[in-house]
């Protein structure tokens, strides 16, 4: 059996920030005997030599307040001058969002209160502060439509970039997005909900745009769960490459080897410059899903954190149910969430434990009962976190080829320890990619 390391990202949303190194300071000698005799008796010691403004290095106590000693030694004969080290941080953006919760509390587990772990592990505030993202770089959302009612993911939905493929034929049937489901207004959320508004949560893609393509139908007492056919998802691909779309997400798959059909429309995305990802499915198994096995689509499993094993100590893993092909360059990994059996049941008893789930948006339209957020898990909540991705680099340098947003994506992840070719090249790691952006 493997083990994974323990996740030790210890960057505090609320941690205070020191305005200077402790312990140092640079000083400029006037008259250097008598400065080493003041050092001296301040428990001062040069550390190195000068520097190109003629600055040299200095320890002092790390008791002492920095700005406090540099001024006093300033005042003091032969040093001409002294200064503390002065520090900048890294500026990481936190959104406001009322369930984002903070990187403290997935250092130890459980977590019964509002935690968006995901985006953390990825390391997406740290991105937020490259980009938020561009309202004209659109992600496209195969899937079960939207809810149009719910004000933290409408307003990302361009006016007429709306559509409905669900006759099974790959024809338009004229009828409205609205999310009867759930399932494409939580991956939405993940993508790209309306963040840093003080409300519910917040999304990959901050300022990115929604294109929202229905090829579900709708659900049913005598068909709660319809399936789309591939001649209906190569149709939505084909018109969200005519709305303008930069990305298109597939949170969905099936059985088997990749269909013609949607591979021809896949192909043709791809030629006009458009990012495909895909899920790579949940049944634990060593074959990736269709449409994700297609050419050209980046393939995306789930991670999760195991706080059971080791509560104080989270560590990551990828998914039991994620599945993955046996080499490692299949694709990537990222947050999926994979519920303990005691999690299944979890509301009210025992509680539910954000770390074992990814929370984000839900429709209130739901069949069987909608509301604001949901609890879920699985490589279709993965797959969104890429694709969110994929938009912010295409944010800072639109000029990127599909090839090229994936191998930046794939040649700048975490290694989860010990997770193998299931890992595939390994989670997503927002800033490393920005970063690596042109």
């Amino acid at each position: 059996m493997a083990f994974n390391m323990p996740f030790v990202r210890r960057r505090l949303a609320v941690a205070p920030q020191e305005p200077y190194v402790r312990g140092k300071l640079i000083i400029k000698f006037s008259n250097e005997v008598q400065a080493e005799q003041i050092l001296s008796r301040r428990g001062a010691t040069r550390i190195a030599p000068p520097n190109a403004e003629g600055y040299v290095g200095v320890s002092i106590p790390q008791t002492v307040d920095p700005a406090a000693e540099a001024a006093f030694l300033q005042t003091q004969p032969g040093i001409a001058d002294a200064q503390p080290l002065k520090l900048r941080y890294i500026q990481v953006n936190d959104p406001n969002d009322t369930d984002f919760g903070t990187n403290a509390q997935i250092c130890s587990g459980p977590q019964t209160t509002h935690v968006q772990w995901d985006m953390f592990v990825t390391w997406m505030p740290e991105a937020w502060a490259v980009t938020t993202g561009s309202s004209s770089v659109k992600i496209a959302i195969i899937d079960t439509g939207v809810d149009l009612t719910q004000g933290d993911i409408s307003s990302k939905v361009i006016g007429a970039d709306s559509a409905v493929f669900d006759t099974g034929l790959g024809t338009q049937d004229g009828t409205n997005v609205q999310d009867y489901d759930g399932h494409g207004t939580n991956v939405s959320g993940i993508a790209a909900a309306d963040t840093n508004n003080s409300t519910l949560f917040a999304g990959t893609g901050w300022n990115t745009s929604l294109i929202e393509v229905r090829v579900f139908p709708t659900p049913s007492a005598a068909n709660p769960t319809p399936g789309a056919t591939n001649l209906d998802i190569a149709a939505g691909i084909n018109w969200a490459v005519s709305k303008g779309a930069k990305v298109v997400s597939m949170s969905l798959g099936g059985s088997g080897a990749c269909d013609s059909t949607e591979q021809t429309a896949i192909s043709n995305a791809i030629a006009s410059g458009i990012v495909v990802v895909a899920a790579s499915g949940n049944a634990g198994a060593a074959a990736v899903s269709a449409p994700a096995n297609c050419n050209g689509v980046i393939a995306v499993g789930a991670s999760s954190l195991d706080d059971t094993t080791n509560p104080l100590q989270p560590r990551e893993k990828v998914a039991s149910y994620s599945n993955y092909a046996s080499n490692n360059t299949w694709g990537v990994v990222a947050p999926g969430g994979d519920p303990s059996a005691a999690q299944q049941n979890c509301n009210p008893v025992p509680p539910c434990d954000y770390l074992q789930w990814i929370t984000n948006l839900y429709s209130s339209t739901a069949f069987g009962g909608g509301g604001a957020g949901v609890f879920i898990a699985g490589t279709s909540q993965a797959t969104p976190h890429v694709a969110g991705l994929a938009a912010l680099m295409f944010a800072k340098d639109g000029a990127l080829t599909p090839a090229q947003v994936a191998n930046i994506i794939e040649s700048n992840t975490d290694q989860i320890v010990g997770a193998g070719f299931h890992q595939g090249f390994g989670r997503i790691n927002a800033i490393k990619a920005l970063n690596a952006t042109p």
